[in-house]
């Protein structure tokens, strides 16, 4: 199927099965969506900043981005609100989360960048998900290299339109603009990955690369 097709059918998709998805009460700061993940809600002040950009960056494997990723899902599911997932290379384990938390994702599979960029394109202009994942972790580096400033440029402008929340993973620093940027440093090996996922979290470890002052505002006033 083209890309074109596809992005006809997500936009076929959309209508039909969330033709008004609800957004949740937060019940976390205003500022903030709490991912599940201990270590990052912390060095975030709250978790992921509200109506922004994140980049979550974890090279190798065993970094630990699926890891947070299947966190962000139960949590999203606890929290009664819905994610969208734009898969660039068809990567997802859908065993891994629960059956109660699928039942809250929209998973887009893609197979190369250009047709995760366009479906998150399509994503950002619908305004019926509060939070979006485009996870480019095991795109081509080429392919990544491939993308022009002028795509962060425009998802930044239907961000501000409709104010969702969106975490971007990938391999390396990549997107222009963001409100902040962590890189996560995992390490797991397979008695890791086979560990209960507390245990595997509890392993992660964070680096905040890059924040926006708005984004270090709330961060401060929680420190204090």
């Amino acid at each position: 199927m083209s890309a074109s097709a596809k992005i006809i059918e997500l936009r076929q998709l959309l209508a039909e099965r969330f033709p008004h998805a609800p957004r949740a009460v937060a019940t976390t700061p205003a500022h903030a969506l709490a991912t599940g993940v201990p270590g990052l809600d912390a060095l975030l002040g709250g978790g992921l900043p509200r109506g922004e950009f994140t980049e979550l960056v974890g090279q190798g494997t065993g970094s630990g981005t699926a890891q947070i990723l299947h966190a962000l899902i139960r949590q999203v599911a606890a929290d009664g609100q819905f994610l969208a997932l734009v898969d660039g290379a068809d990567s997802f384990d859908v065993d891994a989360p629960e059956p109660a938390a699928l039942a809250r994702l929209l998973w887009v599979r893609c197979h190369r960048a250009t047709e995760a960029l366009q479906a998150t394109d399509l994503l950002l202009r619908d305004a019926n998900f509060p939070l979006i994942v485009l996870d480019l972790k095991l795109n081509a580096a080429r392919e990544l290299r491939k993308i022009s400033s002028t795509v962060w440029f425009r998802f930044r402008r239907l961000l501000a339109q409709h104010q969702p929340t969106v975490l971007l993973i990938t391999p390396f620093a990549l997107a222009s603009g963001v409100a902040a940027r962590v890189e996560v440093r995992g390490g797991l090996d397979a008695h890791a990955l086979a560990a209960p996922s507390e245990n595997s979290l509890a392993q992660l470890r964070f680096e905040l690369l890059r924040a926006t002052p708005q984004l270090a505002e709330p961060r401060l006033a929680q420190a204090g």
